[in-house]
């Protein structure tokens, strides 16, 4: 056993906390730090202890009462069905020491790590969904309001699928005595719109603390499904602080089934009601929640809810996915049902990959992830290399996080190792490729049945909050622009068309001797609803967009409207 250090953010595998031996950090935020424990006469059990990270005692004024969020929410387990067992509540290093408590260990992943893994249809996230409001709905009886309901904050339990709400810290009934200055402390870009209004009028510098009641819980809940809908945020984190609070206060989000076609609209009106800027035009409660979930379940045997959310990229769409739209036009179009089916040629077979294809794409993977992994190996024996000092680990950057999440595990994998070892396998693209022909029935929607001849102009993502005259802030990944119609521009596509797509930001990117872009829109929804397979790029023919100064990595800056073309040849 070895000697236990003097602060939390000390501990490691082996120390002790108590009677309790750290096996691994958990995790945490700015008022404690989760570990999975066991007992000595218990080995084997596994139990989560949370430790606050500020000695008990006096704290000043402007900081948060660490140790009165960790003794809270303690409470709050013992007191309420929260579905965690308290097994332990004391001081570490003396009766002045930290505070930690000790309940039920729970085997699962977060919201958003099981979001991200299983990839849900719609009728399976609903079900998950219902359940967590149903945990809030019993804490809203009992007139408790959760304050920091968040993707990280609900864990899915691995032995049977049901979500566990964790994290008391701030939460909070009226009357409570308060722990937190002004609002709670959360993500800005998860507060709601009246938190904003509340912070304006500066009644937190004389001590007054928000009281978002249920409504708050209910925007919570609004942004965790817009989340898992989109696989984006109703609000950007990365923007500027004053950006954000005026977009949160002013900006409507783009709709979850606008950004993802798969997104059934019942579940995207729920989410735009939990979304409202007005505590009012929200549910009533969870209870008003809970009846609109179960209204919308009695759609989810439809087809469209059960295929997964997950939106593919516009490269790897399959070509039989785009003649099935086909198809389904046709049967909407009585001038399309007069039109020959488009025999397709070589080239545009050539430019969508077909599932035997993509088969031997992932043998190839497979086989490529595979032979760095044994030469690395042999590698490590052959040269006896000591092994890293104990309770050293390499975590991930949240940049890093975000860009893994755009490309199939396969992939990214495959290409982490082959990096590492320096061997010619296949990279993640950091650009698409050049020269490649359109596929026949992009062509043939838009110049025979749309007869696009002029010059268009579209918005790059209508999720970017902000004036069209702006610059906005773009990272790689899908994007939903929208056709503006201005007087000269062509009318086939008109004002309010949304384009679905992708945007590429680099490196190795360039227009002349300067950085740049390349974004590509594969499908075009009509203000009537209707659909055609397209191919249209931003910037003009050249299909390249310069970017800004002040651009970064993972943050280019960009005009927010930009000319259009429709192409026959990706440039």
């Amino acid at each position: 056993m070895t000697t236990s250090p003097v602060h939390p953010d000390h501990l490691s595998p082996g120390n002790q906390v108590g009677p309790w031996k750290i096996l691994e950090l958990l995790g945490g935020g700015g008022g404690g730090r989760l570990f999975k424990v066991e007992r000595e006469e218990q080995p084997g059990q596994p139990f989560t202890l949370k430790v606050a990270l500020r000695p008990a005692g006096k704290h000043e004024q402007e900081e948060e009462d660490a140790d009165g969020r960790v003794s809270r929410e303690a409470a709050i387990h013992m007191a309420y069905d929260t579905g965690l067992k308290v097994h332990a509540l004391d001081h570490w290093l003396g009766p002045s020491g930290y505070l930690y408590f000790v309940t039920d260990y729970v085997e699962g992943e977060t919201f958003t790590e099981w979001c991200w893994r299983v990839k849900p249809t719609a009728a399976r996230l609903l079900e998950v969904f219902t359940e967590v409001v149903r945990l809030v709905d019993r804490l809203h009886r009992r007139q408790l309001w959760h304050r920091d309901l968040k993707g990280a904050n609900i864990l899915i339990r691995k032995e049977d699928g049901q979500p566990v709400l964790i994290d008391f810290g701030v939460a909070r009934q009226p009357g409570m005595a308060t722990l937190t200055v002004g609002v709670p402390p959360t993500s800005p870009h998860l507060l709601p719109p009246e938190s904003l209004a509340f912070l304006a009028e500066g009644s937190w510098e004389e001590g007054a603390a928000f009281e978002p009641g249920p409504a708050g819980d209910l925007y919570a809940l609004g942004t965790l499904l817009f989340e898992a809908l989109t696989d984006g945020y109703a609000f950007d984190p990365k923007l500027p602080y004053d950006q954000l609070v005026l977009a949160i206060a002013t900006k409507v989000p783009s709709a979850p089934y606008v950004l993802n076609p798969r997104v059934p609209r019942a579940l995207s009106d729920i989410t735009m009601r939990l979304l409202a800027k007005r505590p009012e035009d929200r549910y009533a409660d969870a209870e008003a929640l809970l009846q609109a979930l179960w209204d919308a379940a009695k759609e989810k045997r439809k087809p469209e809810w059960q295929i997964s959310l997950e939106q593919p990229l516009p490269e790897e769409v399959d070509a039989s996915e785009a003649s099935v739209k086909s198809d389904a036009k046709r049967l909407e179009d009585p001038l399309a049902a007069e039109e020959d089916e488009p025999e397709p040629d070589a080239q545009s077979s050539a430019a969508a990959p077909t599932p035997g294809r993509t088969r031997r794409r992932a043998v190839a993977w497979a086989l490529c992830g595979a032979l760095p992994v044994f030469l690395a190996l042999w590698l490590a024996l052959s040269m006896l290399a000591p092994p890293s000092e104990k309770g050293s680990s390499l975590v991930p950057s949240s940049s890093i996080v975000s860009a893994l999440r755009r490309f199939p595990l396969p992939r990214h994998a495959a290409a982490l190792v082959c990096a590492t070892a320096g061997l010619a396998c296949p990279s993640v693209p950091t650009r698409p490729e050049a020269d490649v022909r359109c596929p026949e029935a992009s062509t043939q929607a838009m110049f025979q049945r749309l007869k696009l001849r002029k010059e268009l102009k579209a918005v790059i993502d209508i999720n970017q909050p902000g004036d069209q005259s702006q610059l906005g802030t773009y990272q790689d990944g899908p994007v939903v622009g929208r056709i503006v119609g201005y007087a000269w521009a062509d009318p086939a596509l008109p004002d309010g068309t949304l384009l679905y797509g992708r945007l590429w930001t680099g490196p190795g990117i360039y227009e002349g001797d300067k950085e740049a872009v390349i974004a590509r829109y594969t499908e075009a929804r009509l203000p009537d609803g209707s659909t055609y397979p397209v191919c249209i790029v931003l910037g003009g023919p050249d299909g390249r967009v310069p970017k800004q100064p002040g651009s970064k990595a993972g943050a280019t800056v960009l005009p927010r409207e930009l000319p259009a073309a429709a192409v026959w040849t990706w440039p």
